[in-house]
């Protein structure tokens, strides 16, 4: 069972072999599935209710499929589960467990009659949001000390898939505000640890964009597997615009830390559409770096293929509150280019992705 990746062939893939040397990635589909809910529900269409129940199931089909070998792998096969976390590229990928967490309780608040009753949704929500958050803490932590130990870690390891350790504390608030709201009793908790993970992840995203953006100036690009990990780097502003509209919404309907909704308002909306306007620079600049990848023939499919979608997901999010706070019709206008851009985007992936599960040649290591 100890082939180098390199040589090993989808024959090879037998259900032992895939337990152990699963991608963590695999979470990444979780979270690209399950954010098209929330990015298509400012629509206001008919049909978005039935498509957000597919997506749905899908993603927390896609979950406990992917929950059986992860966990597995950590007992049968810890020497490489340990490996992982030693690898400067994949390490990133590990805390994508308990993020796919936090994007579900969202659809099960975002749609709390969809497949259940409101109070079992709502309490489905805080318990993956209780185990995601613990989870994004402590996975984040193994992975960023493991990452300062490392002795080889070189400028051209860098990339976006780096943002995902630390900036992950940013989806916290995200429903962890809304919960506030859903759970006055434990509204202080929900609410303190939602505020403290904002301002945790925002400085960690200063920090690790500098050092991940030093790499793209003063070194040559990834390897084109990695070419979608670029579009991560717009997720986080995203995310912030995000962030700022759950804490005006429970400012506004339950009051916090005395804020002042009437003050706090106007601050927000300017902030909303600030940080929406990075994260659509990046989109931009994201589909100029992947077209020098196409024209380039150098982009090969992978499991990274993957990050095209959370983040296009969130962008689609900021950009539908961007323009319901603001009222620009301009802006809805670039919310259905985004929109559609990401269900063209994931169906690709999700062919992609079944195709090699039917070959099992996706089940191949790339490291």
């Amino acid at each position: 069972m100890n082939a180098p990746s390199g040589s090993l062939t989808p024959a090879d893939m037998t259900p032992a072999r895939i337990v152990e040397t699963f991608s963590p990635a695999w979470f990444a589909a979780v979270m690209g599935t399950a954010v098209v809910p929330l990015a298509i529900s400012f629509t206001g269409a008919a049909w978005v209710r039935p498509v957000a129940a597919v997506f749905t199931v899908l993603a927390a089909a896609v979950f406990v499929t992917a929950l059986v070998p992860w966990t597995l792998r950590w007992f049968r096969y810890n020497d490489a589960a340990r490996r992982d976390l030693e690898h400067p590229v994949a390490a990133s990928f590990v805390p994508t467990m308990p993020i796919a967490m936090h994007v579900l309780a969202l659809d099960f608040i975002k749609y709390p009659d969809l497949l259940l009753s409101p109070a079992a949704a709502h309490t489905l929500a805080l318990w993956l949001w209780i185990l995601g958050t613990v989870g994004i803490y402590v996975l984040g932590w193994v992975v960023l000390l493991r990452v300062y130990r490392h002795q080889q870690i070189e400028v051209k390891h860098a990339n976006f898939g780096w943002f995902i350790p630390p900036v992950s504390k940013l989806l916290i608030p995200v429903a962890g505000l809304e919960l506030a709201g859903l759970f006055p009793g434990g509204a202080d908790l929900l609410a303190g640890v939602s505020l403290a993970s904002l301002g945790v992840g925002f400085f960690l995203f200063v920090f690790v964009g500098a050092a991940v953006y030093h790499r793209y100036k003063f070194a040559p690009l990834p390897p084109g597997r990695l070419a979608a990990t670029f579009f991560i780097g717009l997720a986080p502003t995203a995310i912030i615009a995000v962030d700022l509209a759950k804490l005006l919404a429970l400012v506004k309907h339950h009051g916090l830390l005395g804020l002042d909704p009437v003050v706090l308002g106007p601050l927000v909306k300017l902030l909303v559409v600030a940080n929406w306007g990075f994260a659509a620079w990046w989109f931009v600049m994201g589909l100029i770096l992947v077209g020098h990848y196409v024209r380039a023939r150098e982009m090969p499919f992978a499991m990274s293929w993957w990050a095209f979608t959370f983040p296009s997901g969130a962008l689609c999010v900021a950009s539908g509150l961007a323009w319901t706070m603001s009222g620009w019709a301009w802006l809805g206008v670039f919310y259905q280019v985004v929109v559609v851009w990401l269900l063209a985007i994931w169906l690709v992936v999700f062919v992609r992705t079944v195709q090699g599960v039917a070959t099992r040649r996706i089940f191949i290591p790339a490291h």
